[in-house]
């Protein structure tokens, strides 16, 4: 299953349905390895990134969190969950 152009899915024909009966384990796996890409890049590309400020502002306004668990918790979320970036980093 080629892409038409890069990142779009093309049309399941009768022709490449056709064909994908006949795939083997291997070629089957292949297909459906394509298949799941596209659509994860397409809900990737379909969700807007994360603002670090609005989540911090949320945390730090929950009663019953201080300054330093509101810091202690972001830190958490940007390195497990952004891969290291910082507040300031996303921001710009």
């Amino acid at each position: 299953m080629n892409r038409n152009r890069k990142g779009e899915m093309p049309i399941i024909t009768r022709e490449i349905y056709k064909g994908v009966k006949k795939y083997d384990r291997q070629q089957f796996q292949e297909f459906c390895k394509n298949l799941y890409s596209y659509g994860y890049e397409d809900g990737r590309a379909s969700v807007p990134g994360a603002d670090l400020t609005k989540i911090y502002e949320a945390i730090a306004a929950t009663k019953g969190i201080g300054e330093k668990r509101a810091r202690d918790i972001m830190q958490s979320i940007e390195t497990r969950a952004f891969a290291g970036e910082t507040l300031a980093e996303t921001s710009e």
